[in-house]
């Protein structure tokens, strides 16, 4: 059987860009400023890690707020999914101002050009840098390096959520925690440093003696 060998870097570019609880939080009150249910919407993203036409697509009735569960019958996977919906997402979804007491979908969004355009304002209005290519993404980025950093999950926990299929997707994440190897770096011997007269620059024992050292190689 002929098999073609794709080129290193035809996937393209895996981009892992995520915010910190500080900017996702400029960015929940900007929204909120320009559209209330658009600050939420942003917000099931960012506590869920639902992709973007997944979180377009919720339906009303597919959700139970008392059990903490929404419910995803199609995603880019092909599967469902079983969605938990942390207690502040709970909150968030019960101050929908169109209010639940209605059928189809929780938000009136669709997928188009005003849509990112309206994202890029809430991220210029909340002074937080948006990088490029990433846009909605981000949100499901920030889940998995949240749940990786804060969570304490690996690869393998982040696939059990359901929101990735594959550990290979999911590793990704590693890079927000520093391993238990790496944290090894506090046991290393410090260098006592010393300054016997206030507001003088510090300078460790071995930096002294090596300008002594030159100091002495000197040409008079």
């Amino acid at each position: 059987m002929f098999q073609v060998k794709r080129p290193k870097g035809a996937d393209g570019k895996k981009r892992t860009h995520w915010l910190w609880p500080e900017q996702a939080q400029r960015v929940f009150v900007a929204a909120a400023k320009l559209d209330l249910e658009f600050s939420i919407f942003l917000q099931v993203l960012c506590y869920t890690g639902v992709r973007l036409e997944e979180g377009l697509c919720l339906e009303i009735e597919l959700i139970r707020l008392e059990e903490n569960f929404a419910y995803v019958p199609d995603t880019k996977n092909g599967e469902p999914r079983a969605v938990f919906l942390p207690p502040n997402i709970v909150d968030a979804i019960k101050d929908h101002p169109r209010g639940l007491d209605r059928e189809g979908y929780l938000f009136r969004y669709h997928k188009s050009g005003a849509l990112y355009t309206k994202l890029r304002k809430v991220f210029k209005a909340a002074k937080v840098p948006m990088p490029p290519r990433v846009a909605f993404h981000i949100f499901r980025h920030t889940y998995g390096t949240w749940m990786t950093r804060y969570g304490g999950l690996d690869a393998k926990g982040l696939t059990d959520t359901g929101t990735w299929k594959d550990i290979k997707s999911a590793v990704r994440y590693r890079h927000s925690v520093t391993s238990e190897e790496a944290q090894k770096a506090a046991l290393l011997p410090r260098a006592q440093i010393k300054s016997d007269e206030p507001g003088k620059s510090v300078e460790t024992a071995s930096v002294k003696e090596k300008d002594e050292e030159h100091e002495d190689v000197m040409p008079s």
